[in-house]
């Protein structure tokens, strides 16, 4: 996250994969066949079987990591997949180590000799290894950002990338402010498939300006219409993990946004009255319900909050340092408004009775 731009970006197109896939596959009749089997006659996966890795990992193991060796990107996705890693939290917190050895606040001693310097592919595998079974310095990466930076100690805690726990994805929030706010209330942290905000770069301004009060919505450096934009995001994705449909031909592809669709193909596979506004409502629900369990179990509004590493201008993807209280703060409270919660992001009891949810918004 020290900056937005990455000088091998060009070589970590997935594309540059094209003449080694072997076979496309994905979902049992689902058209996008989003998956594919390659076969690399080069480098560790020489005669060997592998998946193409998706954008998220691409993007995470490579230009989060500094390494650009799209080959060495493919092998360890497959590896994090074999070993049974989740491949951007174990990228992001190599990444996160990286950034610290770096900075000097840790060194090879404190990694039992790994030279933690970016793009180094070798380390990047040693370390995915050491973290699956629990090893070395890899004991200490494999609990997340957070707690490593608590073991670590020493300031590693002032370059955590995390909220609630869950590492940050590859987007940066200095540049995309419907993804800094998402990142910033989804129940189960920093997450862009928990609030998958496309509709932010995907939509047009007349669009944004009918739907979403504002086309500055879709301005990617505005704040304004973040609040509804994220709502919107927030609602559609819970709706379709429900239904059990995939986000990437509804959400990316098509970027509908409306549950018209979602809502005549339930409808006629269950022959029960199912609207779109039905599925907003029960979804809200649901959100409802994932706040009001965070709460019960020790969360807060504070936890709402990007790491203040964001905030500095070490970490600035600008020119100027940016300003915490001018930028995140009015789009939170705002989306609290729209989302009929109090002003310490406690679902209030005319939003409960709205939903019918018989809980004491007290819990």
């Amino acid at each position: 996250f020290q900056d937005c731009h990455f000088e091998g970006t060009d070589q970590l197109d997935g594309g540059n994969l094209a003449d080694n896939i072997a076979r496309r596959r994905g979902c049992r009749r689902c058209p996008v066949q989003c998956k594919a089997d390659l076969v690399i006659d080069r480098g560790k996966l020489k005669g060997q079987k592998a998946v193409r890795p998706e954008f998220e990992p691409i993007l995470t193991l490579g230009a989060k990591c500094g390494l650009s060796d799209l080959d060495a990107v493919v092998y360890l996705d497959n590896l994090c997949s074999q070993v049974g890693l989740d491949s951007l939290s174990a990228s992001a917190v190599i990444a996160f180590a990286m950034d610290l050895f770096e900075r000097g606040i840790i060194s090879s001693d404190t990694t039992g000799g790994i030279e933690l310097t970016w793009g180094n592919a070798a380390a990047m595998e040693t370390l995915i290894r050491q973290m699956a079974v629990g090893e070395g310095f890899g004991a200490v990466l494999n609990q997340g950002v957070r707690r490593a930076a608590q073991t670590i100690g020493n300031g590693a805690e002032n370059f955590a990338a995390h909220v609630k726990g869950l590492e940050l994805t590859g987007y940066h929030p200095d540049n995309a402010m419907g993804t800094a706010l998402g990142y910033s209330v989804a129940s189960r942290g920093a997450d862009y498939n928990d609030v998958y905000a496309a509709l932010e770069h995907k939509w047009q301004p007349d669009r944004a300006n009918s739907e979403l009060g504002t086309p500055l919505a879709v301005d990617t450096h505005s704040i304004h219409g973040k609040a509804a934009l994220v709502r919107r995001a927030m609602i559609v994705g819970t709706a379709l993990d429900s239904l059990g449909l995939c986000k990437v031909p509804a959400l990316c592809l098509i970027c509908s946004y409306n549950l018209v669709g979602e809502a005549e193909l339930a409808a006629a596979l269950t022959g029960e009255s199912v609207s779109a506004d039905s599925l907003f409502k029960s979804a809200e629900r649901i959100i409802a319900l994932e706040r009001l369990f965070n709460l019960r179990h020790g969360a807060s509004a504070a936890d709402d909050r990007l790491p203040r590493m964001f905030f500095e201008s070490d970490y600035s993807a600008g020119h100027e340092s940016s300003k915490p209280i001018e930028w995140m703060e009015p789009m939170i409270q705002e989306f609290y408004a729209v989302m009929g919660w109090n002003d310490d992001g406690r679902p209030g009891e005319q939003k409960l009775t709205e939903l019918n949810l018989n809980i004491q918004p007290t819990c």
